[in-house]
């Protein structure tokens, strides 16, 4: 303020020379000249910064003169209030901790006056006022009511002002009565505001006083016969004239009291908790604080060992809070309340409580020992929840009819682990609201009332039937507290089942594609999906493999609502991977679906469910190189590789354009010019036709691909293929299902079976109007290893043969027995089959080496 200071002594010097020159000039005329200042001021208006400080104000006056506050304020303060001719005063104020404000100072100099202005900034620039609730309904007697309030302006209370507007009895309001005030006065005028004005209406609201928790005010009795009506309405101005306010509508009716619970006895369990007995009568949540309320215990406690606190009346009706009860019995008080208004009416209710003993803890070997069935431990386990409440990708979504998923079993699921990470439950909540702890969070959950199901193969355990009143206690979530669970896929074993688990040195085999690489146009039609279909949806989850460097595979499932699966820009294919292109650690909860594996086929004794895409961490290089790939990304209808080099014979076969599923843009024209394609890649992959089984023979047909190793060593490597074949349909059912692999490493002079490799299974893809369960929504994948000879061989050859005449059948079309009219493997190849019904779909074909 220093420099504000000097600037008005400038200016008033400026003045005053001036003045002086001019009574010089005058006297040398010889004309006499009297300077005469009754009153003045350096400044009328002066800025305050927000912090504490003082300044100074100069008055110029040939008398005497007083100084006084426009009002009275505790923020500020004069070092004297008159004085005599020029001088000065100094303004003292506090820091301001509220919103701006402004106070003046009268300079008086008998009828004359001059007022200074000052405006303190406030620290809070956002004031926030209102009501707790916007109204109340009282009774009819008088009484005094407290209603809280919410703020931020505690440092400015005194600066509140409060207006009453009365209804008259056509529902019409009133001018308002200012019924709280700052008293402030108008600029150089006197204290105290204009008179009241006459009511049509008689006051009945007075006595109004205010804090930071609420306001107070008291009522008159109601003898008018019928309800009244006004509005408290609630304010302040900061310095700029801006106003913030609340209104409270006050309803006083001519209702006596009424208080009656909707119970007189209730039992808990003996965890603490907030307690609600409700009511089927109540009026008296306005005068909560002036019911009595008084709890007698059966067995005496000592002081501060109550068990039951802060009884009160709500809106609910009777509330209050019970302290866990660590005692081996149960416990029992009964809780009175009683009111009487100001007339002498009378109410009272009481309620009888019981709290069972808090329950002991088990450990999670003991449940698992547990018969299925209902549990009647009265027991809890502690343990952490590694499951997001919020996550869309928590388990798949249950088939419970033809085209219907249950989408809310993923939000009443969650799982938990015990403290040590050894083992964990899969929880199942009767509702998505009861289903609330937060991820990270250790819980304490009572099993009393819950099942316990056991699936033996591989071994894991759900818990249903839970509700939020099992959820004992739960504390602030902590990630770093959670067991550090880090294992290659070869380590897994069924006690990892619903735990978090760092699995590393994982690579994905399909990289071109995104997390769900079926059609989308078969699925949900939501907001992460607008191209599905909203009546009949086909499929909800989708596996993705991968593997590590030793061949071993794993999928993560991934939930067709979960928001990161694919990339969705509504432009056409680019072929942009979502999926990361290295290695690295997968931090996901290991499952054991039952629900993906009839729609993909086999998908490993375990599964990995993410519950973000930022778990998916391969942000490593990539420990697999590769020798050639066939991806058909360039939608070029040949078989020249995309990587490396090498040749497919496909033997006489039909070739032609087929459409792919490792999509990453869900458009809704997949590249296609014209047609809807649901998010499929047009030309994206290639179709053999033939007919598979040479009937004279008795033996399936093949295809070979081949490729050089020349040069290449290595520990392992690997041959991939994503495929299927027909529609689920009656015209392109026929393709077999079941192939070998061969290789051979003298250039196809002798083959051999690839040692412990598995039939490779080609699956019917989604038809739509009658849908097998058990079809696909697009390609599967496979992963064989091959043998440590195919290193280092001028020309490896590896054959897909058809192993025998096993195919598929359309299944059936009545939806009430879609269930067992399951389409899968079903059929057999015959010679009456047309060659081109019989089809080998294929989107990517690679081979790769570490």
């Amino acid at each position: 303020m220093k420099t504000i200071f000097n600037k008005q002594k400038r200016s008033v010097a400026g003045v005053l020379i001036a003045l002086t020159a001019l009574t010089t000039a005058l006297t040398g005329c010889q004309k006499d000249f009297e300077l005469d200042l009754p009153l003045a001021v350096s400044a009328r208006e002066l800025s305050l910064t927000k912090d504490a400080g003082s300044t100074h104000v100069l008055v110029y006056s040939n008398g005497d003169w007083t100084a006084r506050f426009t009002r009275p304020v505790k923020w500020a303060s004069l070092n004297k209030l008159q004085g005599y001719g020029n001088n000065e005063i100094v303004f003292t104020y506090s820091a301001n901790y509220g919103i701006s404000r402004k106070i003046g100072v009268v300079f008086e100099k008998g009828s004359l006056a001059d007022t200074v202005m000052f405006s303190q900034a406030g620290t809070i620039t956002d004031a926030s006022l209102s009501f707790s609730k916007p109204a109340v309904t009282l009774l009819m007697s008088r009484s005094q009511i407290f209603t809280p309030i919410n703020t931020n302006l505690r440092y400015c209370i005194d600066d509140l002002e409060a207006t009453v507007t009365y209804y008259d009895s056509d529902g019409l309001p009133n001018d308002p009565v200012t019924v709280l005030t700052r008293a402030e006065a108008e600029e150089g005028g006197e204290e105290g505001g204009d008179e009241q004005q006459a009511q049509p209406v008689d006051p009945w609201i007075s006595n109004v006083s205010v804090t930071y928790k609420g306001i107070t005010f008291d009522v008159t009795d109601n003898d008018t016969g019928f309800a009244r009506i006004a509005d408290l309405t609630l304010f302040i101005e900061d310095a700029k004239g801006e106003i913030t306010k609340s209104v409270l509508t006050v309803t006083q009716g001519i209702d006596k009291p009424a208080l009656k619970l909707d119970s007189n006895a209730e039992t808990y369990e003996g965890y603490a908790q907030d307690c609600v007995v409700p009511a089927t009568l109540n009026n008296l949540v306005p005068y909560s604080d002036q019911i009595g309320y008084d709890v007698a215990y059966d067995v005496p406690v000592a002081e501060e060992a109550e068990w039951i606190l802060k009884p009160a009346i709500t809106d609910e009706g009777l509330t209050f809070s019970l302290a866990r009860n660590e005692g081996s019995e149960p416990r029992t008080a009964t809780i009175r309340l009683n009111f009487t208004d100001e007339q002498g009416n009378f109410v009272s209710a009481s309620c009888k409580i019981t709290q069972k003993p808090y329950p002991t803890a088990t450990d999670f070997a003991t449940v698992r020992a547990l018969a299925p069935g209902e549990i009647t431990l009265q027991q809890y386990i502690e343990g952490y929840v590694v499951s997001d409440p919020d996550s869309k990708n928590i388990v798949s979504s249950p088939q419970t009819s033809q085209f219907f998923f249950d989408r809310g079993e993923n939000d009443r699921t969650a799982y938990i682990e015990s403290l040590d990470g050894k083992w964990g439950f899969c929880l199942k909540f009767a509702s998505s609201e009861d289903n609330t702890p937060a991820r990270f969070s250790k819980v304490r959950l009572s099993l009393n009332g819950a099942t316990l199901e056991k699936k033996n193969s591989p071994e894991c355990y759900t818990i249903t039937g839970l509700t939020a009143a099992n959820i004992l206690e739960t504390s602030t979530p902590d990630e770093f507290k959670i067991p550090v669970k880090t294992k290659t896929i070869d380590q897994l074993t069924d006690d990892d089942i619903f735990t978090l688990v760092s699995v590393t040195g994982l690579e994905i085999m399909c990289k071109d594609g995104a997390y769900t690489n079926c059609t989308d146009g078969y699925s949900f039609k939501d907001n992460i999906n607008p191209i599905g279909t909203a009546t009949a949806p086909r499929w909800d989850v989708a596996p993705l493999m991968c593997y590590d460097n030793t061949g071993r595979t794993i999928y993560m499932l991934t939930n067709t609502a979960a928001p990161w699966r694919r990339f969705s820009s509504g432009r056409d294919l680019e072929f942009n991977s979502v999926v990361p292109q290295g290695s690295g650690t997968f931090r996901g909860i290991v499952v054991a679906d039952d629900v993906a594996p009839i729609r993909f086929g086999d998908l490993g004794r375990y599964q990995l469910r993410a519950m973000t895409a930022e778990e998916i961490a391969l942000t490593d290089e990539p420990f697999s190189k590769t020798v050639v790939e066939w991806n058909w990304n360039d939608r070029k209808i040949d078989l020249i590789p995309e990587i490396g080099e090498g040749e497919i014979n496909k033997y006489g076969a039909t070739q032609a354009a087929a459409s792919d599923f490792n999509n990453v843009v869900c458009s809704g024209k997949g590249g296609h010019a014209s047609a809807e394609q649901k998010g499929l890649v047009v030309n994206g992959a290639i179709m053999f036709t033939q007919q598979w089984w040479d009937f004279d023979a008795d033996e399936g047909k093949y295809f070979d691909i081949s490729f050089s190793t020349q040069g290449i060593s290595g520990s392992n490597m690997i041959f991939g293929i994503v495929w299927g074949h027909g529609s689920m349909s009656n015209t392109t059912l026929s393709g077999p299902a079941h192939w070998n692999l061969l290789y051979s490493v003298d250039g196809g002079q002798t083959f051999q079976a690839v040692p412990d490799c598995p039939i490779i299974k080609k699956r019917s893809i989604t038809w739509w109007t009658t849908t097998s369960q058990d079809s696909t929504p697009g390609f599967t994948e496979h992963l064989r290893k091959l043998p440590a000879d195919c290193f280092g061989r001028e020309k490896v050859v590896l054959r897909l043969q058809v192993a025998d005449k096993v195919t598929d059948i359309a299944p059936g079309t009545s939806a009430s027995t879609y269930l067992t009219n399951l389409g899968i493997e079903k059929g057999t190849l015959s010679p009456s089959v047309a060659a081109g019904n019989s089809q080998a779909r294929i989107g990517t074909i690679t081979v790769r080496y570490n």
